[in-house]
Parts: C-alpha cells; sequence; structure tokens
C-alpha cells in the first residue's frame, strides 16, 4: 500500500493560541486516525518565514530553470524548498489566520515562493497556463475575529485560483472558526470538521 504524505502549513504567530493552528492540526488528526495519510510534513511559516519577492526573485521566478546562473539559484533556494514539499505531498492542511478579509502575509508570501513558469506550471500552444501537480487535495483551515456572514471569501477562493491555474488541478475543502474575538467564545474542532 502507498503511504500518502501530508504537507501542514502553519502561518499564524499566535502559537498555541492559535485557532487556525488548532484547527489545522485537528485535520490532520482526523485524517491519521482514517489512515487517510501515513506521513505529515510540517512547515510553521513563522519559524522559517519565506522571503518577500524582491527584483531579484522576480527576476529568478521568470527564468528557465536551465537558464539560471549561480547567484539565482542561491536566491531559489527557499522556492525549491516550498516547490519539493508541495511536489511530494499528496494533501495539504493549510491554516491561516483572516487579516482584513485576507490571508496571513506569511502564507502569502509561500504561495509566491511556490508559483514559478517552467517549474510548477507551461503554457500550452494557445497560452493557456498547465500546471504540473495535477490531483492534490488541500483542506483550508481559516480563523477569523468575526463571522464572515454575507462577506465574500477571498482566501478560499484565492486559493482555489492559484492553484487550479499555477499548480494543477485541485480539489480544495474550506473549513472555518469563526467569532474567536467574540466574548465567551468556545472552540469545537470537532463539530467544525464532522463531515471529513
Amino acid at each position: 500500500m502507498t503511504k500518502k504524505t501530508a504537507l501542514h502549513i502553519i502561518s499564524s504567530a499566535r502559537e498555541s493560541k492559535s485557532y487556525s493552528k488548532g484547527l489545522s492540526s485537528a485535520i490532520i488528526d482526523t485524517l491519521i486516525r482514517k489512515q487517510e495519510i501515513d506521513v505529515v510534513m510540517e512547515r510553521d511559516l513563522t519559524k522559517t518565514a519565506p522571503p518577500f519577492l524582491d527584483g531579484n526573485l522576480i527576476d529568478g521566478f521568470y527564468k528557465h530553470p536551465a537558464a539560471l546562473n549561480e547567484a539565482e539559484q542561491k536566491w531559489l533556494t527557499y522556492a525549491d524548498a516550498v516547490v519539493n514539499d508541495v511536489r511530494n505531498a499528496d494533501i495539504l492542511v493549510i491554516g491561516t489566520p483572516m487579516h482584513n478579509f485576507g490571508m496571513s502575509a506569511l502564507l502569502k508570501a509561500w504561495i509566491d515562493q511556490l508559483v514559478r513558469v517552467g517549474v510548477t506550471y507551461d503554457y500550452d500552444e494557445n497560452g493557456a497556463r498547465k500546471g504540473r501537480f495535477n490531483g492534490k487535495k488541500i483542506y483550508l483551515a481559516i480563523a477569523s475575529g468575526g463571522k464572515l456572514e454575507n462577506q465574500p471569501d477571498f482566501i478560499a477562493a484565492h486559493i482555489k485560483a492559484v492553484f487550479n491555474t499555477y499548480i494543477g488541478n485541485t480539489e480544495v475543502w474550506t473549513f472555518r472558526v469563526e467569532g474567536t474575538a467574540m466574548p465567551g467564545f468556545q472552540v469545537d474542532y470537532k463539530e467544525i470538521i464532522r463531515e471529513l
């Protein structure tokens, strides 16, 4: 039986107080219990933060990997590690707090390190993007201090669009813990992921 690997991305700086980390960890525990994964790679972006884009990185990202010089290859060391993590994972479990309707800055920086022409996607003869890493499954764990109610879900929409455009055909499941800043808030992670 083939072993399945999960990549667990943590992007909240709140450590043990983080609801997104609590939710994503509950997802991991459930997948292990259901024997859907055998191996977990954990990447805490608050411990090893992705670099933000600068001119050198952008130049390197838009060059074919074979055309990179030695200095450019060094600049892309972190990005190469991100790509390898995603390549080797069958399932991604991504936790993020919601900040001003968006994902954490660390998670956005991690995504910016992942997307690379000639590495995660190519262009077909019609100029359409084709991802190289098809068939991944993503579980999103989003925590917000307020309740989303009728507001648009920019985080899930953003991640779905990025992965399906630049990484490959991806199935995305979203779980949320909302209202964490409200008085008397208590969380039941098992109830939130009961349909997992």
